[in-house]
């Protein structure tokens, strides 16, 4: 009985509600087109990366004919329009207040657009309709909208009440309405009152767009469909189908790659590198519009709509927030631009912080373009690392109406997010790369670690974009003689292999700190943000360590025999070879003997004298002369010979030994021999073999390291 009363209720009061509606229905000219009839259609269906947090998805448009005529002065009945995405995934449009008030839009008629209005277009006039301005009903505002007519008097529109009961003026009413995030889950946006004005004549039409809606299809697979579902309360006031619409579909994600560099790569370490290039970083979009500028390049001309585009440097980039902004017309398409930015529909009119300290966002307007990020690890101390600021081509006007792509440096180690965009300053490179382009050089952090973040100023919305940005290394020869501008001696290599390791992907993304990962799908954090789905990783440069090792077949230190071990550093010759210096290090595999001739399988190292403190060449490490250059014989100069006894740092030693020299072309020789020459003397020179590390697999074949 409870039920049936409350339904009973719920009757009378519509009832009330036709009631009053009949006494408001008057003549106009033209046919009546019937029943008023209202349909949802997406405006389109755009592809998404499935790397985004915050992707916009394709407009919703709401068509409408027929209905009655109301009485000019009428009330316009109202309607409240909730918008829910299929499957459930939170909206992730810009929250412009801390209440979940953002920046989607529902926009009645196309106003602004100028479009042709006439009987079969929007039934209205000039000043209504599309040529009306574009009014603003925040939510939480009272917008009242009564009936007038436009100049011709032959269509309805919604003008502001006059100044008693059931009069009205000529000024258009509010047309674009706030939405509200939230109040029905967070995968919903509310328009509330907005009002409904029927068509009614034949050949007329009212519609409304809803834009600017985000949503986060990070980690979705390729082909995931979104969806929406629109409900209307009261459904009477504008009656629509219970159906779902597509706004979106993913597309294939972003891939990149590290190309080296292939004329110098591997670098030796010996050899000192001036900003050379060691290797390419390669991104390509997943679709053709995968990266996007921020803006539609252009701009409204004295404050007018329009739909053209400006070729002016950084017009994409909206570099003045003053200025008339483009991209403000209802379904734009901007000469296929649109597609290709990362704002939507920008409307100035609408402002907000969303509880954020000095940020101030305009609805629509992203922060940024699309940014790519290279984060590099295991910088080694002494390499100068350099990044080019732009991309290896370049428009005429960049950040114009070129389709070229490109793409220019904004950041370095952090900043890799604008908080409110207000700012767009490329950085440029005050030296020149090998390739003849511009570059930058990194600073790394105590870990070794540096960051680039570049930014997407032009794209082409018709073709798969593939950016390129140079790496350049610098350092100066660990042994050279000569003075080098590029940095200092390289130190902690491993030898052979690569040394560094760079991460390519969007930016930004939680593990750069502008947001948390678990914010990822809130509203008031920098748009666009990404999350890194795949990874995409690769060694840009090797740099071989400058390395000879000799193997001493048999050496003998124990008492009564002694072996003499000798190393000549001859990178000083008449060919022209770049002079080295470094020290050697000797690793002896035998056997010690100690006390009743006991023996242990101990592995003696003989560090060179370099590497340890307090150092007595000859004693306890292996050294060189004692020259000018190397006054206390920690290294082996170039045109100098190392030489040092088993007696004295192979004491009870039998076994092979292993020099390992940091220079390129030692050459080795060892003579044995009883105490005093009595009864046996021999001698021999050392095997060359394979410049390996220590520790690291060794080829079976001897090299010959031929000046």
């Amino acid at each position: 009985m409870a039920d049936f009363r409350r339904w009973f209720t719920v009757l009378a009061a519509i009832a009330v509600l036709a009631f009053a509606a009949s006494a408001q229905i008057g003549t106009i000219s033209g046919s009546s087109a019937g029943g008023l009839a209202c349909s949802a259609t997406a405006g389109g269906t755009p592809e998404m990366r499935p790397e985004g947090f915050t992707e916009l998805a394709g407009d919703i448009y709401i068509s409408c004919t027929g209905g009655p005529v109301y009485q000019l002065g009428a009330v316009i009945p109202t309607t409240n329009v909730v918008v829910y995405m299929q499957p459930t995934i939170p909206i992730t449009s810009r929250f412009l207040s801390t209440n979940g008030a953002s920046e989607a839009l529902l926009i009645i008629d196309e106003a602004g657009s100028a479009l042709s209005t006439g009987s079969t277009a929007f039934g209205a006039g000039p000043g209504y309709g599309p040529k009306a301005p574009q009014v603003l009903c925040a939510y939480g505002a009272t917008c009242p909208a009564v009936v007038g007519v436009d100049g011709s008097g032959l269509y309805e529109v919604a003008v502001l009440p006059g100044a008693t009961a059931g009069t009205y003026t000529t000024t258009p009413a509010a047309n674009v309405y706030q939405g509200k995030v939230g109040d029905f889950g967070s995968q919903s946006v509310t328009f509330y009152n907005v009002p409904v004005l029927p068509p009614a004549t034949t050949g007329v039409q009212r519609v409304f767009r809803i834009t600017n809606i985000r949503v986060p299809v990070a980690g979705t697979t390729l082909n995931y469909t979104l969806g929406a579902f629109i409900s209307t309360s009261p459904n009477q006031t504008l009656p629509l189908a219970s159906t779902v619409i597509n706004i979106g579909v993913v597309g294939p994600a972003m891939t990149a790659a590290v190309v080296p560099y292939k004329s110098n790569n591997p670098f030796s370490q010996c050899t000192s590198a001036s900003v050379a290039l060691t290797a390419n970083l390669l991104f390509t979009e997943g679709f053709a519009t995968g990266f996007k500028t921020r803006v539609v390049p252009g701009g409204a001309s004295n404050g007018v709509p329009g739909n053209a585009t400006g070729n002016t440097t950084w017009a994409a980039e909206a570099t003045n927030l003053a200025a008339p902004i483009n991209q403000n017309i209802p379904g734009g398409l901007y000469g296929g631009f649109a597609a290709n930015t990362e704002s939507g529909f920008i409307f100035p009119q609408l402002t907000g912080n969303a509880g954020v300290t000095g940020a101030s966002y305009v609805a629509g307007l992203a922060d940024y373009g699309t940014r790519l990020k290279a984060i590099f690890t295991n910088i080694p101390a002494g390499l100068t690392l350099y990044v080019s600021t732009t991309s290896s081509a370049q428009p005429i006007i960049p950040g114009g109406t070129s389709t070229l792509p490109y793409a220019v440096l904004v950041a370095t180690n952090s900043g890799e997010a604008t908080s409110d965009g207000t700012s767009f300053s490329p950085i440029t490179g005050p030296v020149s790369g090998s390739d003849g382009l511009n570059a930058i050089a990194l600073s790394a952090n105590a870990a070794g670690a540096a960051i680039a973040v570049w930014e997407v100023t032009n794209a082409n919305p018709g073709a798969k974009d593939t950016l390129s940005f140079s790496v350049y290394i610098s350092y100066k020869a660990t042994s050279s003689t000569t003075t080098n501008p590029y940095g200092l001696p390289i130190t902690g290599l491993p030898l052979g292999a690569p040394v560094n390791n760079v991460s390519l992907s969007y930016a930004p993304e939680p593990g750069g700190g502008t947001f948390a990962n678990v914010n990822g799908t809130q509203g008031q954090v920098p748009i666009p943000r990404f999350y890194i789905t795949n990874t995409y990783q690769g060694a840009w440069v090797t740099i071989n360590l400058c390395r000879t090792t000799l193997l001493y077949p048999y050496v003998i230190g124990i008492s009564g025999y002694d072996t003499g071990i000798a190393v000549a550093n001859t990178s000083m010759d008449p060919f022209g070879t770049t002079t080295q210096t470094g020290s050697c290090t000797l690793y002896g595999y035998g056997v010690v003997y100690g006390a009743n001739n006991a023996t242990t399988a101990t592995t003696p190292v003989i560090p060179g004298c370099d590497s340890i403190a307090n150092p007595l060449p000859g004693t306890n490490c292996f050294g060189g002369p004692v020259t000018a250059s190397n006054p206390n014989g920690y290294f082996i100069p170039p045109g100098t010979v190392g030489v040092v006894m088993a007696s004295q740092v192979l004491a009870n030693f039998q076994g092979y030994v292993i020099a390992s020299c940091n220079f390129y072309y030692a050459h080795g020789y060892a003579a044995l021999s009883d105490i005093g020459l009595r009864n046996l003397w021999s001698s021999y020179l050392a095997l060359e073999l394979s410049p390996v590390g220590i520790g690291t697999a060794r080829g079976s074949g001897i090299e010959t390291l031929a000046h």
